[in-house]
């Protein structure tokens, strides 16, 4: 009788303290900056999860130069509610939603990454982008989303590949100081890191192309994209907290049949080398150039010499990850100048075979020509017209 008193009162303590620890559970769930119908049903590790990576958050932005303000929001103190007229109402309701529509007018999403490449931030945007959500994501590491052939990618553009080599603080400092957060915060600027000293490294804009996982990837339509959307992020590194502070935009599908083709669009197909293998008779509405003149030779013929690196670049970036947006570029004109251009690129074919690869080059058309006094290559030499015909 005693036995069976004594199981039921632990028993009952135990449930007691469920019934407690599950309380505080939920009080903190409710102060996570979420809508309540996703707070109430988080499970407990999700909670621990968000709650800690919104406390670093926190400390991330307080970091900033100058701090990002966590302003309360609300009306400004010591003006009585009547006082203020409708426009201050208006735009103090719109303020306080200002975030909310620059997220919605974005093509992408927001995040921000920790030093560690965990996500501190995602905006719950990236489920319409690649089907993610954003409490999944929150805290946990870029890499478990990215495709492994861009992890090295990631980390240099993080500044962490110097990091990971040797140890990032001299051994003495790192014994002696107990307290290894401490240390985090007095990080030294990366300008600092000595293995690169190259004035690329130090300026602190990030533009690059990563292969993200997706949900919405349509299966076997190009197999370096199974399961994974290509996406540009731009961004700026944070120096003293840090991090990286991006947008992720996806490219466009690759059919073509699901992209409006306006008239300031042109499309080529291209071999993997880019050399043309064909283009629309239109080319020449915006070019004076027509398929003849084109079909046959290498698109770095037609490229200005101060752009072929980052077209080079672009390349290399399309044959890695199937899919690339270009910079700004020049392309030459018979008659000499120039039209800038931006283009789209993806790699197409069955899959099956490299052989039947190819490349959609679509091309936006985005000046009428410019300096045409100018040749700026020798095939724009009237002169030598007939010479080059001969090679």
């Amino acid at each position: 009788m005693i036995q069976a008193q004594r199981k039921e009162k632990s028993r009952n303590a135990a449930r007691w303290r469920r019934g407690k620890e599950n309380l505080e559970f939920f009080e903190l769930a409710k102060l996570l900056p979420l809508p309540g119908a996703i707070s109430s049903q988080l499970d407990k590790a999700s909670i621990v999860r968000l709650s800690v990576t919104y406390l670093r958050l926190r400390r991330f932005a307080a970091l900033g130069a100058p701090p990002w303000g966590l302003r309360a929001v609300g009306p400004p103190a010591g003006l009585a509610p009547g006082r203020r007229g409708p426009v201050a109402l208006v735009s103090e309701v719109f303020e306080q939603h200002l975030g909310g529509h620059i997220l919605q007018s974005l093509d992408g999403f927001v995040f921000a990454l920790n030093q560690e490449g965990k996500f501190l931030y995602i905006s719950e945007t990236v489920s319409i982008y690649l089907g993610l959500s954003q409490v999944e994501l929150t805290g946990s590491s870029v890499f478990d989303y990215i495709h492994p052939g861009d992890h090295s990618e990631v980390l240099e553009q993080l500044g962490l590949r110097a990091a990971s080599i040797g140890p990032p603080t001299p051994p003495s400092v790192s014994s002696s100081s107990s307290s290894s957060s401490s240390s985090l915060v007095d990080t030294p600027e990366i300008e600092a890191s000595p293995t690169e000293a190259s004035p690329a490294f130090r300026a602190q804009e990030r533009s690059f192309f990563v292969r993200m996982k997706s949900t919405l990837t349509k299966r076997g339509l190009n197999v370096k994209a199974s399961g994974y959307k290509v996406i540009h992020v731009t961004g700026r590194l944070r120096a003293r907290a840090l991090g990286l502070v991006a947008l992720g935009h996806t490219l466009p599908p690759a059919p073509l049949a699901e992209l409006p083709l306006h008239g300031h669009m042109i499309v080529f197909r291209l071999s993997l080398g880019l050399t043309i293998l064909a283009c629309e008779s239109r080319v020449s509405d915006h070019m004076d150039m027509g398929p003849s003149e084109l079909v046959g030779r290498s698109c770095y013929q037609f490229v200005h010499g101060q752009d072929a690196t980052r077209i080079r670049q672009s390349h290399l970036d399309l044959l890695d990850k199937g899919q690339v947006v270009t910079g700004y570029y020049r392309w030459l004109q018979r008659a000499g100048g120039f039209v800038w251009l931006q283009s789209v690129a993806t790699v197409a074919g069955n899959g099956k075979s490299t052989g039947e690869h190819h490349v959609l080059w679509v091309s936006h058309v985005l000046s009428n020509a410019e300096g045409s006094q100018t040749p700026l290559d020798a095939f724009q030499l009237p002169a030598l017209e007939h010479h080059h015909h001969h090679h």
